[in-house]
């Protein structure tokens, strides 16, 4: 099935081509404790219209790459829609994607459109095990059946296999930590071109596997992940080959459409289209065992590197990562850091703790005080941490752009945080929950790894884009949290029972579905 490649060749009129480009970035963790609202996106990005697109216009993000396509395609005028980008956390509320797809439709109605970019996670499950994603797009559709739409996805994106119908041509990212963001945005931009001048009639096809996999061991450096972006990388070199992506998917979003998979696209060749995303899937299959690693706790990796004379050293708790849906405010790490009673510089980033922020800066620098350290927001993880603490540092805005790799020049603040200090451990507070992968970050708050040698963070794979040549090494932890490594221990209520791994017997069918098969009858046949 292709959509949206009749009637839109441009017309030299001098008219402008009109895009309207739409974000809704969101990863659900449908087990994390505040469900998404519209005061969660107001903490990350919700904003309308060309000025506030603007902010990040020289990022490397999708919206930068959008203004980079306008500067090289003056024919093109764009509407930016609703923009929202939240912190991973619990599902969408129904009340905030009602009104965030009731306004979308009202936008599009309100004009005609040559084409459409959406910018979309993937992964913004809302209540009741909906995907975000496939309704926005359902509801496009019975607007603008033809008009191209253009979509890219984040790599652990848990994508419905009818998405690649209703979307004309489509693409993930390829690296994991994500820093090809913005390329694999203009290169959906660059393929949506394309088709609206007809020079491409873009076909597409996802194949699902019965596959939960953790992201502990899923960057495209190394291991596993690495050998099938590899493949899928050379298969996309063939002829009528589009894009090839491999999808890891997000084991914490509780939903219909959780799962890997592989989504292909060619140039009017549906049978290749689902030819090539089976193979690339059956690769995944092939090598889902080695995804799975054991990680040891903080007290573990500590006692592991007591002998060491290499640092810096990184410690990250992934099961609180706030990319994962973590909620900065579990405590068994920084236990296990104080009870170490370490002799070596230490740094803690981060706890989400706004009351204790506001307390600190009333205190001023200086301020000794007893605090309870994390374990405020539930006692499901642990109880507080309760120490002495110094106020070293204070920060009344922790803003700054992007200095690292991934989405470089991007905007993020964290509100005014605090530092404090027990023993030969500088703890950050934050006003705002994101994850902390980026050097401004520690440097706005005067964390310097020339001085510090050892670094407990909660944060998980996109730490490594910037920080890989700065720690001698990097030490996955896992702790009790949101995003805890055991997800099968997790109640799903949409999850089928027989996916991997919570069924070690699960089965992938590689024979060919019902549409492949008429697919390839008609290949025969006109061959």
């Amino acid at each position: 099935m292709s959509v949206g490649t009749a009637n839109h060749q441009p017309v030299a009129t001098g008219k402008k081509m009109k895009l309207g480009v739409f974000q809704l970035v969101h990863e659900a963790n449908s087990f994390a404790l505040n469900k998404c609202d519209q005061k969660i996106f107001a903490e990350g990005q919700w904003a309308r219209g060309h000025d506030a697109a603007k902010i990040e216009q020289n990022s490397d993000t999708e919206l930068g790459a959008v203004f980079s396509f306008l500067e090289t395609h003056t024919e093109w005028q764009v509407t930016f829609f609703r923009l929202a980008s939240a912190s991973p956390c619990g599902d969408v509320t129904n009340a905030c994607f009602s009104a965030v797809r009731d306004e979308l439709v009202a936008d599009i109605k309100a004009d005609t459109w040559d084409a459409l970019y959406l910018c979309l996670h993937g992964a913004a499950t809302v209540e009741g095990g909906r995907s975000a994603e496939l309704e926005v797009l359902r509801a496009i559709r019975t607007i603008l059946p033809d008009v191209p739409i253009g979509v890219s996805f984040d790599m652990h994106a848990n994508l419905d296999p009818e998405l690649a119908h209703l979307a004309t041509i489509a693409a993930g990212y390829k690296t994991h930590p994500h820093i090809d963001i913005k390329q694999v945005a203009a290169k959906v931009l660059r393929l949506l071109l394309s088709t609206v001048r007809g020079d491409i009639r873009p076909t597409g096809a996802i194949v699902k596997l019965p596959l939960l996999l953790p992201s502990a061991n899923m960057r495209t450096t190394d291991g596993p992940m690495r050998e099938v972006v590899s493949y899928a990388a050379l298969v996309e070199q063939q002829q009528g080959a589009l894009d090839v992506t491999v999808y890891g998917g997000f084991p914490y979003g509780d939903c219909t459409m959780s799962g890997a998979c592989c989504m292909v696209y060619t140039d009017n060749d549906p049978a290749l289209a689902h030819r090539v995303a089976r193979d690339v899937a059956g690769k995944l299959w092939s090598l889902k065992e080695q995804f799975f690693v054991p990680l040891p706790s903080t007290k573990e990796a500590l006692q592991s590197i007591a002998n060491t004379t290499r640092y810096p050293i990184a410690i990250a708790d992934n099961a609180d990562n706030p990319d994962s849906g973590g909620i900065a405010d579990t405590p068994s790490q920084l236990r296990a850091i104080l009870d170490a009673d370490l002799a070596i510089p230490t740094a803690f980033c981060f706890l989400l703790d706004p009351e204790l922020v506001e307390r600190c800066h009333k205190a001023g620098i200086g301020a000794r005080f007893r605090a309870r350290l994390g374990g405020r927001l539930t006692p499901e993880y642990g109880p507080p941490v309760e120490c002495e603490v110094e106020v070293v540092r204070l920060i009344e805005d922790c803003s700054f752009n992007n200095e690292g790799p991934q989405c470089t020049g991007a905007r993020r603040s964290y509100g005014p945080t605090a530092v404090v200090k027990s023993g030969n451990v500088e703890i950050v507070l934050a006003t705002v929950r994101h994850a902390v992968t980026d050097p401004g970050f520690y440097r706005v708050n005067g964390i310097d790894f020339s001085k510090i040698k050892l670094l407990a963070v909660k944060a998980k794979n996109h730490f490594r884009a910037a920080f890989s040549s700065v720690f001698a090494d990097i030490i996955a932890v896992d702790e009790p949290g949101p995003a805890a490594y055991g997800f099968t221990n997790l109640k799903f209520t949409h999850v089928p029972d027989e996916f991997y791994p919570m069924n070690p017997t699960a089965t992938f069918w590689a024979g060919n579905d019902p549409e492949e098969e008429v697919l390839l009858e008609q290949e025969k046949t006109s061959t």
